[in-house]
């Protein structure tokens, strides 16, 4: 028996936002990664629990999520940017890390604008 054309609509339309989900988990898995590596670094976990908030609100469609990004959003372009901008970043972490932070803005800002726009559709 083959899935009805309704149901495989539904099924491509919410992949990207399936996909958005596991980005935040990810991330909140990294942020989780760098605060055991120094735990110091409090405010990461703040990041790490808001992006693991807001992945379990996409994956369950829950209305919350879109502000919860917003939130994200905000704590997450200010921690990258100023390490960005720290010239000691470059210096003591290298190249990688600041290519991995600016993949992560632009994850972060593509994120942030699809669920805005999608929040009608998806919840």
């Amino acid at each position: 028996m083959g899935k009805s054309n309704n149901e495989q609509k539904f099924r491509i339309k919410n992949i990207s936002a399936y996909s958005f989900a596991a980005f935040y988990l990810i991330s909140a898995a990294f942020f989780f990664y760098l605060l055991v590596k120094d735990l110091s670094m409090i405010h990461v976990c703040l990041i790490g629990i808001l992006s693991l908030t807001t992945a379990l609100g996409v994956f369950k469609r829950k209305s919350w999520s879109v502000w919860s990004a917003f939130l994200v959003f905000c704590a997450g372009n200010a921690f990258a940017i100023s390490l960005l901008l720290n010239p000691l970043t470059f210096e003591t972490l290298g190249v990688l890390v600041e290519i991995g932070l600016i993949v992560y803005l632009i994850l972060v800002w593509v994120a942030m604008i699809y669920l805005s726009v999608k929040r009608r559709e998806l919840y």
